[in-house]
């Protein structure tokens, strides 16, 4: 046998032993085999160091791959900090859009390759292991939901719960969408949707926020009511917790200020910040808050700089948290700021090219964060990015399909995924989605161009007002395709199309790399998953 021999031997004896290190047990055989070579010399002493030489890269091997399985597979998936069993917060931030927190090799900071393989030796990872065979870019049914939720959380312990159904209800002469208390629980190891105990109160509007001990906050909110026919609507101070051990709702100290369309976002410390809103006035809220977990109460930190509602807010990499967007009267602006949690201070950071309220904000991994969709006058806002290191927005690559009342979901290899969503004929021009390209049609052409235009979406057009063509309508319709941005390239390309068209659905990235989408159909009641 020769070294060639021995070395393939080892190879595959170490990769059955430890598959998702086989290569870096190669590496040890083959440098303990090469080590051997430079003390071999020809005669006795030749044979009797190849052994010691085998025998030195069997004993590192062993040792190298059964500690590295150990701590791969460990209460923390080989990541610091945290409980056993569950991850840390900055593992959950860093792993929910990643395959599964014990499949990731630490080396690299990417994805092991024999990912399924690992998962299904790894008792931490079996739960989230991938079990669609579904291809790659591809979307596949999964249970029907009881009710119509549009907000969705990922847990700590990989499922999702589901909040915020609606019905409506008429108040004197007005019809609107009430909140319900109920809630369900989406389980990826089971593909079902099963009940979990009921909210304290119903809080439409409410802000939804895992805290890093595994409980989710809701902040906020309306209610409504009637007063001589007119409609009332009242802002909450309220907030209550969801513990998912217990599956139960429980109140927690009330806010400062009463909020609706606020927004929230997760500190480094532990605390949220909570910014902005409809006060119960006609003014939008500039005031700011923080909830501290542990106390269980809120306290108040410094203004915006100006007052928000509708705004979106983003925690960076280095602990600030990005606040743009906002709707002010009838007013959408292009500003934004940056809380310093150091301080307790917001400054101006400055204005995105484009004005929009509600964006789709996602927080890429190398830091950036990509600004996408959002709606301004007539139009759809362009996507564009913020670089925290220069504190500038600069724009970057556009939709294939422009699309609204949509959502980005970072996926593990740094990809954000957007489905669906809202396309509307804006500015007097209908813009379909063909396989060759893009095509405008003028809205002149009457009924016959519009329904040519939306052949290619499959689905019927929605009148809406007028779009800035006197007596035109302009023709919408809710989206089922999808399509990926890379950060690489600055580009979106196409991906498979969801089974279902949707908008405003939720779109929440599993532990094990797959994408849950809720919602946001005709009925509000179905889920699919999407396979990166």
């Amino acid at each position: 046998m020769n070294d060639t021999d021995i070395q393939q031997d080892l190879r595959d004896y170490y990769g059955s032993i430890v598959p998702g290190d086989s290569v870096r047990t190669s590496k040890l055989v083959a440098a303990a085999i090469g080590a051997r070579r430079g003390w071999s010399t020809s005669g006795t002493w030749a044979r009797p160091r190849l052994f010691v030489g085998v025998a030195a890269a069997v004993t590192v091997a062993l040792v190298a791959g059964v500690g590295f399985a150990a701590w791969r597979t460990g209460p923390n998936g080989g990541l610091p900090g945290g409980p056993a069993g569950s991850p840390s917060a900055s593992a959950s931030a860093a792993t929910s859009s990643m395959p599964s927190a014990s499949l990731i090799d630490v080396a690299t900071a990417t994805p092991v390759a024999n990912a399924t393989e690992t998962a299904a030796q790894s008792p931490s990872a079996t739960r989230h292991a991938a079990t669609s065979a579904t291809p790659a870019g591809q979307f596949s049914a999964t249970d029907s939901m009881d009710k119509a939720y549009d907000t969705a959380t990922l847990l700590l312990d990989g499922r999702v719960l589901m909040t915020g159904d609606s019905k409506r209800v008429a108040f004197g002469n007005y019809t609107v969408s009430v909140y319900t208390t109920a809630a369900e629980l989406y389980d990826p190891a089971t593909g079902k949707f099963s009940p979990t105990g009921s909210m304290v109160q119903p809080q439409g509007g409410a802000t939804v926020t895992r805290l890093a001990d595994g409980r989710v906050l809701f902040a906020g909110g309306a209610e409504f009511s009637s007063s001589g026919g007119q409609l009332v609507i009242t802002r909450l101070a309220t907030a209550e917790l969801y513990d998912p051990t217990t599956g139960t709702f429980s109140m927690t100290g009330s806010m400062t200020h009463p909020r609706n369309d606020h927004t929230a976002a997760l500190l480094h410390s532990g605390e949220v910040l909570i910014a902005g809103g409809d006060m119960n006035s006609s003014d939008e809220d500039k005031t700011a808050e923080l909830y501290d977990s542990a106390t269980g109460t809120f306290k108040p930190t410094g203004d915006m700089t100006k007052g928000r509602a509708m705004a979106r807010s983003v925690t960076l990499a280095d602990g600030h948290v990005l606040v743009l967007g906002y709707f002010s009267g009838t007013t959408v602006t292009s500003s934004a700021e940056i809380y310093d949690p150091i301080i307790g201070t917001f400054s101006s950071a400055g204005s995105m090219t484009t004005a929009r309220m509600s964006p789709a904000v996602t927080l890429l991994q190398d830091g950036r964060v990509l600004i996408a969709s959002g709606q301004v006058p007539y139009e759809v806002a362009p996507p564009e990015l913020f670089d925290p290191a220069t504190g500038a927005f600069t724009p970057t690559g556009s939709f294939i399909t422009e699309r609204s009342i949509t959502a980005g979901a970072l996926l593990g290899d740094g990809r954000v995924l957007f489905a669906g969503g809202t396309w509307t004929a804006q500015m007097g021009r209908v813009q379909p989605e063909p396989a060759g390209g893009r095509v405008a049609v003028a809205l002149s052409g009457g009924a016959a161009a519009r329904a040519l235009a939306f052949a290619d979406f499959g689905g019927a057009p929605t009148p809406t007002a007028g779009a800035g063509v006197p007596g035109a309508t302009a023709p919408s319709t809710t989206l089922s395709s999808a399509e990926l941005f890379d950060p690489a390239t600055g580009r979106f390309v196409k991906t498979g199309s969801m089974r279902t068209p949707r908008a405003g659905n939720t779109v929440t990235v599993l532990l094990d790399g797959r994408v849950l989408i809720t919602g946001g159909d005709a009925t509000g009641l179905t889920a699919e998953l999407y396979q990166p």
